[in-house]
């Protein structure tokens, strides 16, 4: 296909975010704009419906991240109970907690810890429960 160069003139704050998106994408931003320029010529749809694409794909980056820091932290308090609890266990019974009784009592801890996680995002969101009928 013959292509044509074709120069424009945009606000600075245009060109900053689409320097931003570029990089985004790994993209110069020459092609950027060639993209978006032919993305809406062929599909007829608005051109912000990319800029929030972009926005989005951003901030699954940083959702990813919350994730694995989110992890790591879960790991380390786990890792952390199970010593608190041989420790007490080995003050206590001079042995320490059986897998079976550590297991059950630290899958108790994680729902519980689900369940404060829950809330917490519920609250964030403003979120109110429907009532719940009374069992009759």
């Amino acid at each position: 296909m013959a292509t044509k160069s074709v120069s424009v003139r945009i606000p600075e704050e245009s060109l900053k975010e689409l320097e931003r998106i570029a990089t985004l994408k790994g993209q110069k931003v020459s092609d950027l704009v060639r993209d978006l320029i032919v993305e809406r010529l062929t599909n007829g749809t608005g051109g912000g419906n990319q800029l929030v694409i972009e926005y989005l794909e951003g901030f699954g980056s940083v959702l990813a991240g919350i994730h694995n820091e989110a992890a790591r932290s879960r790991f380390y308090a786990e890792l952390m109970t199970s010593y608190a609890m041989d420790l007490q266990s080995l003050m206590t019974d001079g042995k320490v907690t059986e897998k079976d009784a550590k297991e059950a009592l630290m899958s108790r801890f994680s729902n519980a810890s689900m369940q404060v996680a829950n809330e917490s995002w519920l609250k964030a969101l403003n979120y109110q429960r429907p009532p719940q009928e009374e069992p009759g």
